[in-house]
């Protein structure tokens, strides 16, 4: 009988953000009689692992990193690939790859390597330089994954080569982000900010980071409210940037017509209680979460065109693009979605293209499917 085979997820850490969610939900949902599944995340950040279905998994493990380089948290690594009898390494961006070729060298298995790879853009001079070393390593994995078609173009164009390739779009579970709020519940949650029901009230569900461009929204809500002057915002999240934000708030003279809600859990109220859900990212925004999760929530949207932005709105079907700062643009779009007759529609379509476009099952399935090819690849070579 042959034995199932045992997946290693390496992530940085459990910390908030779309990468880690993203492995979070492979792990909740892939086919434990299929895969013996495990988890090493290198920093002892947590938050995300209450979501994490544990006993399903045969291991969690915190590597609890250090330093840049950590070599004990390396032979812990490769302890474990041994111990759990590991034939599949699953990389979640650049840093846990790096940390699964150095265990794997220590390890006294061989192993596979998938890179699964969530970045576009590298802010800093030390990120490019630091890619010159990934991009060796990208060509020595056994899969690299995309989490869209323009990250991939992106990258092939900047010369990244890996000996098989994919793209799986970014998945969620459309039945849990589904607007399930009634209208009385909308309306007690917007006047906790001070917004009517009547109020056109417009979503921003992002943390509070300077690539994330709040200020523009800010901007185009001081310019729309000379023709709409019942235009509210309603910033999700919360971050480094917020005492930056509320001084921009005062200064453009927007006081009791932004809310901002801090960290939130579970941000489905918030995005409920929105007319309208923008992203107005200068930075690239690989595969936006937060867009896909509004989308499933019947939300029309009104996105900056960076990453895989025009994977996900097709203009005037289920929202608008514009490009990033072009406030101009951005304030027209949300002129014309202050008519609900406009965005009713475009918010149901938008519902439809999350449910049957990037629903997690279809992630989730296509994920299992590269997994088995490449450990039939490694079983062919061993029998040779």
């Amino acid at each position: 009988m042959s034995r199932t085979p045992g997946l290693l997820f390496i992530c940085n850490s459990l910390g908030i953000g779309g990468a880690e969610a993203h492995v979070v939900s492979l792990l909740n949902r892939l086919d434990t009689a299929r895969f013996r599944l495990n988890l090493a995340y290198l920093k002892p950040d947590a938050r995300l692992l209450p979501q994490l279905n544990v006993p399903r998994l045969q291991s969690v493990h915190c590597m609890e990193v250090g330093s840049r380089i950590d070599v004990g948290a390396v032979r812990r690594l490769a302890a474990l690939i041994d111990e759990q009898q590991i034939d599949l390494l699953v990389c979640t961006n650049n840093y846990s790859m790096l940390y699964g070729f150095l265990a794997r060298r220590r390890a006294r298995r061989a192993v596979r390597i998938i890179e699964v790879f969530h970045t576009t853009q590298l802010h800093s001079l030390k990120e490019r330089m630091q890619s010159l070393l990934y991009r060796h390593l990208f060509a020595r994995c056994d899969l690299l994954v995309f989490v869209c078609r323009n990250q991939m173009l992106h990258w092939q164009n900047e010369g990244v080569r890996c000996r098989r390739q994919s793209v799986i779009y970014n998945g969620i579970d459309t039945d849990h982000y589904q607007d399930r709020y009634s209208p009385a519940d909308k309306a007690a949650l917007r006047a906790r900010f001070g917004f009517s029901a009547d109020d056109y009230l417009i979503g921003l569900c992002a943390s509070f980071r300077p690539e994330k461009a709040h200020g523009d929204l800010l901007e185009t809500l001081q310019r729309l409210r000379r023709t709409i002057p019942h235009a509210r915002v309603l910033l999700i999240g919360d971050g480094a940037g917020r005492a930056q934000l509320e001084q921009r708030i005062q200064a453009l003279g927007l006081r009791g017509l932004v809310g901002i809600t801090g960290f939130q859990a579970d941000v489905r109220p918030f995005v409920s209680a929105c007319d309208v859900m923008v992203l107005t990212s200068h930075a690239i925004e690989t595969f936006s979460l937060s867009a896909l999760e509004s989308m499933s929530m019947a939300k029309p949207l009104v996105l900056s065109r960076v990453g895989g932005a025009d994977e996900q709105v097709e203009e005037g079907i289920n929202g608008y693009l514009f490009k990033p700062g072009d406030i101009e643009t951005l304030a027209r779009h949300l002129g014309a979605m202050a008519d609900p007759a406009l965005r009713r529609p475009m918010g149901a379509r938008a519902r439809e293209i999350a449910r049957t476009r990037f629903h997690v099952t279809g992630m989730v399935t296509a994920f299992a499917a590269e997994f088995s090819s490449v450990l039939a690849a490694q079983r062919e070579q061993r029998s040779e």
